[in-house]
C-alpha cells in the first residue's frame, strides 16, 4: 500500500472516530460536521430512509432521548477501503439506549477538494 493511500485510510478512520465520539457526547454540530448536505441514510428506527442533512440531524434527537443519563455509543472494528475520490468503511457499534444493540455501520464517502465527506450512512441490526 502506498503512503498516500495509507494517509487517506487514516484520515477516514479518524473522521469516523471523531463522529463516534460526537455521538457518544451528544454533540450534534460535531456529528454533522463531515456530512454532505445531500446525505442519504438508511437507519434502524423509522423512517428507515432519510435524505438531506436536516433529516439526518433530526434523526439523532430520539436516540439522545433514549440514551437517558446512562446511554453509551462506542465503535470498533473499523475497516476502510479508499480510492482516489470515493471510499467506504464498515464498523460495528455498541449502542446502549433503552436496550443494548450491536449495530452494523457502513459509511460511503466522497472526497470534495481535499476533504472526505460522508454521503451515505447505513445502520442495521442483525435479525434475532
Amino acid at each position: 500500500m502506498t503512503t498516500d493511500k495509507q494517509t487517506e485510510i487514516t484520515e477516514i478512520h479518524d473522521l469516523i472516530q471523531r463522529w463516534s465520539r460526537a455521538v457518544h457526547e451528544r454533540d450534534l454540530p460535531a456529528i454533522l460536521a463531515d456530512h454532505s448536505a445531500d446525505i442519504l441514510m438508511f437507519d434502524v428506527p423509522p423512517p428507515t430512509q432519510l435524505r438531506g442533512i436536516e433529516a439526518y440531524e433530526r434523526s439523532w434527537l430520539p436516540l439522545f432521548d433514549a440514551f437517558g443519563k446512562d446511554g453509551t455509543w462506542g465503535i470498533r472494528d473499523i475497516v476502510v477501503h479508499a480510492g482516489d475520490d470515493v471510499a467506504f468503511a464498515t464498523a460495528l457499534v455498541d449502542c446502549v439506549a433503552k436496550e443494548r444493540l450491536e449495530v452494523r455501520l457502513t459509511v460511503g464517502l466522497r472526497k470534495v477538494g481535499s476533504r472526505w465527506t460522508v454521503v451515505h450512512e447505513h445502520h442495521s441490526v442483525p435479525s434475532p
